[in-house]
């Protein structure tokens, strides 16, 4: 759950939280890759899938049964004497024994070439037991050979799984030995996630704040109007108490949910259901930093998924107190010192709630990294009561982000623009020594810029470094930022009424004005459309931005349209009279530019309503994201 590991760079803050969540693997590790991908063995590199064509490399096994804590000969070769130059190896319960694609990674490495691997492990061993194994060095490598000892305890049929990689962009994360048959038989198997028929599991609302808590999005959902969500319900059994969760995500590869004792990813439990066509299962998980760390799913039981009209829905039981160890890794020559750090996780506490969702690489259960903004609770909750809390979807910093560029570019602007062309006239009294519409004007463009300025600090201040999700959107807003500037300078520095070049400054004064204009409203309907933001947001605001773009184009022509009537009712009255009379009756009286003042005045009231209001519904549809 890289909740946002990277937003800043990728994306960022709380997510840039939960971010929920983005499970990395060993990416470019020339000097083996980290321990905590023994699991899945897959290196991420630049987004890549894993080949799907045949692996050239295979995995043989000295021995086709084994029993407790005999040594087997691993080999690690090529077919074709294709080189490889990184590899990652464990042991793992076949399905035939533990029914499911397990996290359980059994037996020991006891011995190794020095020179070529480094050795590793992986939960539940204890520290100083070996269960896993990957290069030391990024040479070329034909063949790998490892002594693997098996638990003192029978475990049943066990499977050798390797990751292979060839170069950075060529790889197989999931070669595989042929099944090694315990000697000493089966062993029972143990509860297993499954995918059951659509009307087995539904999440449901129903008992909110009565008998479960539930964690809901968008705000005010009911039932399936719900696209995120989590629900909690206390289970009493033999004196001691278990919470049931059930979660719902619209996500095509997975849905996260994470505990967290703040706003943003850092230390949090996760727990991430995963549904991918063949593929149904549960992951636990830990956020050290802002990334994820797959975790050994000991304390989760009745496990349950399903995909059901396009949503993952899963269900778990999990104690109310928990305890994950984290493991750090310290790097030595040819082996990795670890330190085990406890984290408990006790429910009974308060908690924030976090959601991220996202697509898997392709035939694997490794989570890319989330794209969209992970949902966080407003404030922390005590999971044994019953409360009722929804989602936020946008951190405060984006959302004061978003709402002051719309006043600016849309409202005051609009505004700003309309009364310096075509209510010069009417407001042409006097307001501090200077017209009144000029000083409407030049405040609301000053005003725009400014707030430019301050939105763009807001969102460097809270991100720390640049976005490159957002780098167009980014470049466009201080594009606009920049064309206020000189927009500002240019004003300060226009030449008189009177002088020659007049006429070019209020040419160029009303180019940069539409220049800048087009930039914000393209900046804002880029910002719209971040992939970061949750989809349906991302329509409601764009349509809102185009609806308030085109109503300002329309005022626009109407005000032209009474602009032209004006000149040729003028043009044609004075054909009709003569100049005499014209004089004698007096312009204020005669003029038809004043008769239309009352239906302008009308106009600019309806024109400045309708840019308000619209600015009131952009506001609400990203507040209550």
């Amino acid at each position: 759950m890289e909740l946002l590991s990277d937003i800043r760079m990728d994306l960022t803050t709380r997510t840039l939280l939960l971010a929920l969540l983005t499970f990395r693997s060993f990416d470019c590790w020339p000097d083996g890759a980290p321990f905590k991908t023994c699991i899945n063995r897959f290196p991420k590199h630049h987004g890549q899938n894993q080949q799907q064509t045949p692996s050239p490399y295979v995995i043989r096994i000295n021995q086709t049964t084994y029993r407790p804590s005999q040594v087997l000969r691993v080999t690690l070769t090529s077919i074709n004497r294709t080189a490889f130059r990184g590899f990652q190896i464990g042991a793992r319960l076949s399905t035939s024994s533990s029914g499911e694609d397990n996290d359980v990674i059994v037996g020991e490495w006891i011995s190794h070439d020095e020179r070529t691997t480094r050795l590793q492990y992986w939960y539940p061993q204890k520290s100083g037991t070996k269960n896993c194994a990957t290069h030391l060095n990024n040479n070329d490598k034909e063949e790998i050979v490892l002594n693997w000892k098996a638990p003192s305890e029978n475990v049943g049929n066990i499977i050798f799984r390797s990751g292979f990689v060839m170069d950075f962009d060529t790889f197989w994360s999931d070669v595989q030995s042929d099944e090694i048959v315990s000697e000493l038989g089966s062993v029972s198997k143990p509860p297993v996630t499954f995918r059951p028929p659509s009307g087995e599991i539904r999440f449901s609302t129903s008992g909110c704040g009565r008998s479960k808590g539930c964690f809901l999005y968008p705000h005010n959902c009911i039932g399936d109007s719900c696209q995120f969500g989590v629900t909690y319900e206390a289970l009493r059994r033999n004196g001691s108490v278990s919470l049931r969760f059930e979660l719902i995500g619209r996500a095509d590869g997975y849905v996260s949910f994470a505990v967290s004792e703040d706003e943003h990813m850092g230390e949090d439990e996760t727990i991430t259901c995963i549904s991918t066509g063949s593929r149904n299962l549960i992951q636990h998980g830990y956020n050290p930093e802002r990334h994820n760390d797959q975790h050994h799913s000991v304390d989760l039981s009745d496990k349950i998924v399903a995909k059901i009209d396009g949503r993952i829905v899963c269900s778990f039981v999990r104690p109310v107190s928990a305890s994950l160890t984290y493991v750090q890794e310290n790097r030595n020559k040819n082996y990795a010192d670890v330190t085990d750090l406890i984290r408990n996780f006790d429910l009974a506490n308060h908690f924030y709630i976090q959601m991220a969702w996202g697509e898997v690489y392709k035939d694997s259960s490794v989570l890319k990294k989330h794209v969209e903004i992970p949902l966080v609770s407003p404030r922390k909750v005590n999971m044994l009561n019953n409360d009722v809390v929804f989602g936020v979807g946008l951190p405060a910093y984006l959302k004061a982000h978003a709402i002051l560029a719309y006043f600016a570019w849309i409202f005051l602007t609009g505004c700003a623009m309309i009364l310096a062309r075509h209510y010069r006239q009417i407001l042409s009294m006097k307001f501090l020594g200077i017209a009144l519409w000029f000083q409407l004007h030049r405040g609301s463009m000053f005003a725009a810029a400014v707030i430019t300025a301050v939105v763009i600090i807001i969102m460097f201040a809270s991100l720390g470094e640049w976005s490159v999700i957002a780098t167009n959107h980014a470049i466009l807003g201080l594009a606009t930022l920049a064309a206020s500037i000189v927009q500002i300078i240019f004003g300060v520095l226009r030449p008189g009424l009177d002088s020659g070049r007049r006429p070019l400054f209020n040419y160029f004064h009303r180019f940069l004005a539409v220049t800048s204009q087009t930039l914000a409203v393209a900046t804002l309907i880029l910002g719209a459309r971040l992939e970061l933001v949750p989809v349906d947001l991302r329509y409601s605001l764009t349509v809102i931005i185009v609806v308030s773009v085109a109503s300002l184009l329309l005022f626009e022509i109407l005000l032209e349209f009474v602009r032209l009537y004006v000149i040729i009712r003028t043009a044609a009255y004075a054909t009709r009279v003569d100049d005499s009379q014209l004089q004698m009756e007096g312009d204020k009286k005669t003029s038809p530019s004043v008769s239309m003042d009352p239906l302008k005045s009308f106009v600019l009231a309806v024109f400045a309503l309708t840019a308000f209001a619209s600015f009131i519904v952009f506001s609400a549809y990203v507040g209550i994201a």
